[in-house]
């Protein structure tokens, strides 16, 4: 059996079909002792199929990870968006304190992923940060933010609630957005998934009784731009009863 440095070293190859060997043989055994080595050649991998595969070898040994992980964010001289990649991965609560701070990150790309990842945590000491990011006019932050509430549940749907009585326009009518996103009964997140439930009808509660203008103009915008079919059922139904 190769052993574990001689595989580490394979991932400093110019050839990007051995690193993939080399981290696909990673993946499928106790990479543990040489993990201080793999966070770091994981997060600078130039190749995204290798970067992928080196991700996947990381998270299969989370207890070894996390503390490894968690140290590169502090790294100026490693890449951010890959450690928060596997960070979400591994779904550590604990991590929530060493990955909130890059929700505010200048790169959008790097702040994006942190929401990704506290959303995949969904632990409520994170939700207010990501309320606060409500409103971007820039259609890709807007989509992942969304996508990051939508795995909060019912402490989300309230905060939510309460930004439709915001004096700003666009945290509204992001905020319908996302409101109405929950409103699909077909739609789960890591709440749901944890818990079992449903949470589209408490989301559909607070949309027939807002009166911000802006969830009229989020339904609308459902009905004529999305093709889910339970999404499309339920913002039509919620027109009919605001009209």
């Amino acid at each position: 059996m190769i052993s574990l440095e001689s595989l580490v070293a394979a991932l400093r190859s110019d050839d990007p079909n051995l690193r993939q060997k080399a981290a696909m043989q990673l993946g499928a055994q106790d990479a543990s002792a040489v993990m201080h080595a793999l966070v770091p050649l994981m997060a600078t991998e130039p190749n995204d199929y290798v970067r992928e595969t080196l991700i996947w070898a990381v998270v299969a040994q989370p207890k070894a990870a996390t503390p490894q992980l968690v140290a590169a964010l502090d790294r100026a001289d490693l890449p951010k968006e890959p450690v928060l990649h596997a960070l979400s991965k591994v779904g550590d609560p604990a991590t929530v304190g060493a990955i909130l701070p890059h929700a505010a990150d200048a790169d959008p790309v790097v702040a994006a992923k942190a929401w990704w990842a506290l959303g995949r945590i969904a632990s409520h000491e994170s939700l207010a940060t990501l309320i606060s990011h409500l409103g971007s006019d820039q259609a890709s932050l807007r989509h992942g933010l969304t996508r990051a509430l939508l795995q909060f549940g019912a402490p989300a749907i309230d905060a939510l609630a309460e930004a439709l009585d915001s004096d700003e326009p666009a945290v509204r009518s992001h905020a319908a957005e996302v409101l109405v996103a929950f409103a699909d009964p077909t739609h789960y997140g890591t709440v749901e998934r944890r818990s079992g439930l449903d949470f589209s009808e408490k989301a559909a509660d607070v949309l027939r009784a807002s009166k911000a203008p802006e969830v009229d103009g989020a339904l609308l915008l459902a009905t004529v731009t999305d093709d889910r079919p339970g999404l499309l059922e339920a913002a039509n139904r919620l027109r009919d009863e605001r009209s």
